[in-house]
């Protein structure tokens, strides 16, 4: 155990939340709120990038946009084109506005949106890279309050957008910002509590909240640009939270800024009424610890790869961070395209994901790592890769709608689990010297899966199954190949690239690891590491 968990450990609480304070629990609370706005800038698209009803006006007559030749579907980019339809003037249904009927993005320009979106989601890839490095030279607070009032403004400008070119430009900054939002806010409470409550912290947070109350606000404000701008105002109270969330103890201690850190921990010590720690020990342990990292080895990306069973390893996480990301956003941008109320299926959207981690919460300790993320991939897959066959039976009734409806929902629940599964359990499998670079190499796989979401959920207009059939595919090799993983939960973690964790849980008569010293090593990180990141 380290000084700093003894120190967090004094300054915590004794009763119910068992060491997590009130000046801790309060931190959390405020960080993770940033995740409500956050999401409402990434997810805006599944409300102003749907396409609303249109009607043709040709010089030979009216043909409506709501229908094909059997005047039953919407048409589509191959629809139109197969029908050498040239519209002399087009008709958007009043029920909503968008950006497809803002800049008429139908037919040839069809494809337009999902463009959009797929820049966006290049810079949340970028941003994320970018902050890691930010955060780790200037600390979490100043980063995360910066992007996030940067991501306001841009978000702010965007509604006044003039062409769909330059919308698609403040897309991929906000995309990026949203990104480095997300690094922060996910980082800086892990830095306040004891290992054994940082599960619950990488679990437990607002971004599905922020997904529910996008459909009631969609709902009420059909207006595409009124929307984004009240998205963006709606989140500036935040900001006076400044004051409310100091830097991370943590990172000053490892920038050798002690003093700093000294007042924060009194300060914590205050709030929640406990006797203030002795630092001594703390201080002594950070000067050792600066004068060992001095001549520390440094690790780079290779050293995930240095035999087959590590590469096969590396690569297994990788992927698993890959289709988590591609999965989860591919079903959040394709619920505006299932039948049945829109901002009802967004609002269950949302709503399905906190069932998930309650669960991964409760089982990921008794059954492993491995079973958990298996099972809920598992989930996720048959339930996605049903709506294949439902498409296949032809004609759909009204319960056939409601049956898809509910499988998109279940693969929605099962992937939103199994990614916060996925992360804990990679940072676990990673040997300490090498662990922040597989989680970073991990959380860019992740970003490449964002990338490819939108164009996975684009393949709806040959098919509506087709996205589907890849997200289901896609989960289910996820639920197979995390078998090969060895399992962490209740074994030490590896700190050496020459320790391998025996895959084999206690067994019992065997003196079992005590869970407080595993759980305090899960994503306890030296400042050599931290180094080693990019």
């Amino acid at each position: 155990m380290s000084e700093y968990e003894k120190v967090l450990k004094q300054l915590g609480s004794y009763g119910p939340l068992h060491y997590f304070g009130k000046y801790q629990f309060r931190v959390f609370i405020i960080v993770s709120l940033f995740e409500t706005p956050a999401a409402w800038a990434m997810l805006l698209p599944i409300l102003i990038n749907a396409k609303p009803k249109w009607t043709c006006y040709e010089d030979s007559g009216l043909l409506s946009g709501n229908a094909t030749r059997n005047m039953t579907q919407n048409y589509t980019m191959n629809a139109c084109a197969a029908d050498n339809k040239i519209c002399s003037a087009t008709e958007f249904s009043e029920d909503f506005t968008s950006i497809i009927s803002e800049w008429h993005l139908i037919c040839e320009n069809e494809g337009i949106p999902s463009f959009i979106t797929t820049l966006q989601m290049v810079g949340v890839f970028l941003g994320a890279c970018i902050t890691g490095q930010l955060a780790d030279k200037f600390g979490r607070k100043k980063p995360l309050y910066l992007e996030y009032l940067l991501l306001l403004v841009l978000l702010f400008c965007s509604a006044f957008a003039q062409s769909w070119q330059t919308f698609a430009v403040l897309r991929f900054f906000i995309g990026g910002l949203v990104g480095g939002v997300l690094v922060t806010n996910f980082v800086l409470p892990l830095e306040y509590v004891i290992p054994s409550w940082r599960v619950f912290c990488g679990c437990v947070g607002f971004w599905a909240v922020g997904l529910m109350l996008l459909a009631p606000l969609g709902y009420f404000i059909r207006d595409w640009r009124t929307l984004t701008m009240v998205t963006s105002l709606v989140g500036l109270p935040m900001l006076l939270s400044w004051r409310l969330v100091p830097e991370s103890p943590r990172w000053l201690l490892s920038k050798g800024r002690f003093e700093e850190a000294k007042q924060i921990i009194l300060t914590m010590a205050a709030y929640n009424k406990v006797d203030k720690p002795d630092l001594t020990p703390l201080q002594l342990s950070m000067k050792i610890d600066r004068n060992e990292n001095k001549g520390c080895q440094m690790y780079s990306y290779h050293n995930l790869c240095r035999n087959p069973k590590s590469a096969f390893h590396s690569f297994i996480a990788m992927f698993c961070w890959f289709v988590s990301s591609s999965v989860y956003y591919g079903l959040n941008f394709n619920t505006k395209n299932l039948a049945g109320d829109r901002y009802l299926n967004i609002f269950i959207s949302g709503l399905v994901e906190i069932p998930a981690l309650v669960l991964v919460l409760l089982i990921s300790n008794k059954i492993g790592r491995r079973k958990t993320i298996s099972l809920l991939m598992i989930l996720a897959g048959i339930s996605c890769f049903s709506v294949l066959f439902i498409d296949l039976a032809g004609e759909k009734s009204s319960g056939l709608t409601i049956l898809t409806i509910v499988l998109a929902m279940l693969g929605k629940s099962g992937i939103a689990g199994g990614w916060a599964a996925v992360q804990v359990f990679s940072a676990e499998t990673f040997p300490t010297v090498v662990r922040n670079i597989g989680i970073a190499a991990c959380s860019m796989s992740a970003r490449v899966g964002g990338v490819v979401a939108p164009q996975f959920e684009s393949l709806n207009s040959i098919q509506q199954s087709l996205p589907f059939t890849i997200f289901g595919g896609l989960a289910l090799a996820c639920g197979v190949l995390v078998c090969f993983l060895p399992e962490t939960a209740g074994r030490p973690l590896p700190d050496k690239l020459d320790i391998i964790v025996e895959t084999q849980l206690t067994d019992k008569g065997e003196k079992a690891v005590d869970e407080e010293e595993f759980l305090e090593n899960t994503l306890l990180q030296n400042d050599c590491e931290q180094e080693n990141v990019f």
